[in-house]
């Protein structure tokens, strides 16, 4: 069993890796000199930097979702309209990054990726459970 203090753990580290990673001047580099000199995807592009930022943030969720799901509503309410100002605050400090630039659609899909992640959590948490009512017997 996974203590709660350890969910909160990784959410957080979670939460620090994917604020460095997104201030960073070339976010590939945490990859290995190799990819950040040939990355795999052209992040220019609305495909790719909508993948990347709709994974990272999704992730971002299902560990929220899964650090936070025995709070009360009034918290959880408060924590998901912090992690959405959050995906709004990340995109406009990577202005000040040389070779970055804040972007509207990027903070859409950061928010679409949040929900995402939060919405896999509360589903596979609801179909996991043996006396879950969708629970599928044989």
């Amino acid at each position: 069993m996974v203590t709660n203090g350890l969910k909160i753990i990784s959410f957080w580290s979670y939460l620090c890796l994917l604020t460095y990673e997104l201030l960073l001047k070339n976010p590939w580099v945490i990859l290995g000199d190799k990819i950040a000199t040939h990355p795999p995807l052209d992040t220019h592009t609305v495909v790719a930097s909508g993948i990347l930022h709709i994974g990272a943030f999704g992730i971002l969720g299902f560990l929220w979702g899964w650090a936070y799901a025995d709070r009360n509503e009034s918290q959880r309410v408060r924590h998901v309209l912090w992690l959405i100002a959050y995906c709004g605050v990340s995109e406009v400090l990577q202005s000040f990054v040389p070779n970055r630039w804040p972007s509207g659609e990027d903070i859409l899909f950061n928010v679409f990726g949040l929900f995402t992640g939060v919405l896999v959590f509360y589903l596979s948490g609801r179909y996991s459970q043996p006396n879950s009512e969708v629970a599928v017997s044989i």
